[in-house]
Parts: structure tokens; C-alpha cells; sequence
């Protein structure tokens, strides 16, 4: 596994009121819950108006303002990065269950996301969801379903997303092409040619692309994260330290400047294609090409994954789950027991039969 930078929630801990236990978020509501007595407070709420930031100027002058020093603890099995808080002691990595111990923390500086989709599935619903799932892989080795469930195994993170804006304007030079039929020989040997006579031609499209969604996780797979989708992402929040408490939040890997040139294939590719259907004809050749990029816009946001990890056979394998609407895909093991028996008794079965 590469590298990975997470930074652990519990940006702070909220004390209950009652008993001075922690509270957590309670997913798929708007309160704290207290773990020891049940004790809720609600978190304020208030209307969320999205604000997009402009890329050029952060890059040149604001970066510095979104930033936040955050404790960071390394696992030395996987290489995550985890930020804690000063109240936990110890804890596991939430992508290979590896303990984590108090001595490997450093200090790091992070961007701060602006907003985030709460969780809305809570542990006891995922865990239904995995038991389910895992009783129909008829092939997976037997001690699946207990590792995939464990408490160290499964854990709830929100994953970094960057989202851009782009205005495009793009000048091309090109040729269309006009078919028209040729009709050679006669009688039988009659035939019909489809030819195409070119003509010279340039133009300009403009295209507006709004809310590019880039995972910045690198330590999640982007296809996997794309088959998660899609989002409500018109449910986000502000981010709040209390939709945050009792879950790990995973720091951004893929950076912004990275994650913004990342997408230009996917502009381009729009982009060739407008242009084509703005040649028209019957066939198209596009000679040159020129766009300017203008008004980009982002903003850096967190979503919500539930992650269970399997060993199995010296490799680690991960269960994810849309923390919203329960939509799960992983990766699972084969076990070469239960494979190598069926074999074994397709053997027999063809063995009795050709004796009979």
C-alpha cells in the first residue's frame, strides 16, 4: 500500500454535560451523544451557503490562512498518517487494524476542509449491511464475516474531495468533411464509393464544467470511490468538530495544484467533443487547439466512508461503505480450501458416474 496521510477526528473532544464522558456524533441526526449515559446535545444548526475559493489567488496568496497544525501519528505497517487528539492514548490505523502508540506522534500543517456530508448510517446498520453481504460470498474463507465485522476492522472515515470550477474558451482550426457517393463501372460490375471532400474551418466553444469532484485520498483507490457515488452533495455542511467526533477524518494526499491537472484530460475530452459537433459535416479533423482556463473556483470538502480491513494470506483486503445511502463494493479473498474441496468433489462425482 503507498503511503497514506490521515488525520484522526477527534479534532476536539465534547464533554457530556451530565457525566463528563465523550460525546460522539450520532450519525443520520443532528446531535451528540454521550456513550456512558445517553446524555444529547444538539449541534446548532444554520444554513449552509456554499462559497467557492479562487484557485489562482489561494495559490498565490491565501494558502497560508487555511492552514491548521494538526498532532500527526504514522503506522509503521501501512505508512497512514493519522493527526489524534491529545486525550487518546492509543488506537488502530483504519486501513490495516495495525495498533498505533503514543510515541510516533509529530506536529503537521494541513489545509482545513470547508465543508462535509455527515455520516448517516450508524455502526450496528453497516454491520447488518456487511453480515449480508458476506453470508453470499459462497467462496470466501470462513473467518470473513468475523474479521470484516470487528470493531477494530470497521471504522467510519470521512474522505477529502477537492471540486472545481472552470470556465473554458477554446479556439481550434479544422475540417469538415462532406461525404457524396461516386458510382463507377455498370451493370454487374456496378459499384458505389462513398468519398468525402474536405473544406477548411475554425471556431471558438466556450464550456463551463461545475463541481469536478477529485478524490484526494491516495490511499483509497479513485475507482472505488467512484463506484461509491453518486453524492448528495447538496446536503453539505459547514464542517463542524462535533459532526466530526468519533470518526477518523483522513487528510488530503493528492494536493490541490495536483488534483486540478489531474482533470484536464476530462476537460479535454469535452472539450474535442463540442468542438466536433461544432464543425458538423459528416467527419471531423481537428488541426490545432488553444484553450484558456479562466474563474476556477474550488473548494475542499469531506465525505463519508465506512472502511472494514481483511488479512487474508499475507494482503489486505478493504470493504467500503457509502456512509449515506449504504451502497457497499469491495475486494474479498478466495479461499483455497473450500475451492480446492469443490474440485475435489466435482472429482468424485464424475468419478461415480462414469464407473455407473
Amino acid at each position: 500500500m503507498e503511503s497514506i496521510e490521515l488525520k484522526e477526528k477527534e479534532f476536539n473532544v465534547f464533554a457530556c454535560s451530565n457525566c463528563g464522558g465523550e460525546l460522539k456524533y450520532k450519525p443520520g441526526t443532528t446531535t451528540l451523544v454521550c456513550d456512558h449515559c445517553n446524555t444529547k446535545n444538539e449541534i446548532p444548526q444554520e444554513k449552509t451557503i456554499i462559497e467557492e475559493l479562487d484557485f489562482n489567488d489561494y495559490l498565490e496568496k491565501s494558502e497560508s490562512e487555511s492552514l491548521g497544525l494538526e498532532k500527526m501519528i504514522q503506522c509503521k505497517s501501512c505508512g497512514a498518517t493519522s493527526s489524534i487528539n491529545e486525550s487518546i492514548k492509543s488506537f488502530h490505523c483504519p486501513y490495516c487494524s495495525t495498533p498505533l502508540v503514543e510515541e510516533d506522534i509529530r506536529e503537521e500543517r494541513v489545509i482545513k476542509p470547508s465543508y462535509l456530508l455527515p455520516f448517516n448510517l450508524d455502526t450496528p446498520k453497516v454491520y447488518n449491511l456487511l453480515s449480508s453481504w458476506v453470508d453470499g460470498l459462497w467462496w470466501a474463507p470462513n473467518n470473513l464475516k468475523k474479521a470484516a465485522l470487528s470493531p477494530i476492522g470497521l471504522r467510519g472515515i470521512y474522505v477529502p474531495y477537492w471540486t472545481f470550477d472552470v470556465n473554458t474558451h477554446t479556439m481550434y482550426t479544422g475540417e469538415r468533411g462532406e461525404n457524396y457517393k461516386v458510382t463507377t463501372g455498370s451493370g454487374d460490375n456496378e459499384r458505389t464509393q462513398i468519398k468525402t471532400r474536405w473544406y477548411d474551418t475554425a471556431g471558438n466553444v466556450s464550456i463551463f464544467f461545475d463541481d469536478i469532484m477529485v478524490p484526494a485520498s491516495g490511499s483509497i483507490d479513485p475507482s472505488s470511490l467512484a463506484q461509491l457515488g453518486p453524492w448528495d452533495v447538496n446536503a453539505l455542511v459547514k464542517v463542524n468538530d462535533q459532526y466530526l467526533s468519533g470518526f477518523v477524518t483522513e487528510k488530503y494526499k493528492i494536493k490541490l495544484k495536483e488534483s486540478f491537472q489531474s482533470i484536464k484530460g476530462l476537460i479535454d475530452n469535452n472539450i474535442t467533443k463540442k468542438i466536433y459537433n461544432d464543425i458538423g459535416g459528416d467527419d471531423q479533423r481537428i488541426n490545432s487547439v488553444n484553450t484558456q482556463y479562466s474563474n476556477i473556483h474550488f473548494k475542499h470538502i469531506l465525505l463519508p466512508v465506512y472502511v472494514s480491513s481483511y488479512h487474508y494470506d499475507g494482503k489486505i483486503y478493504h470493504f467500503y461503505v457509502n456512509g449515506r445511502n449504504g451502497k457497499m463494493i469491495g475486494k474479498r479473498p478466495y479461499s483455497t480450501t473450500k475451492i480446492a474441496l469443490a474440485i475435489l468433489i466435482v472429482f468424485l462425482i464424475l468419478i461415480i458416474v462414469i464407473l455407473l
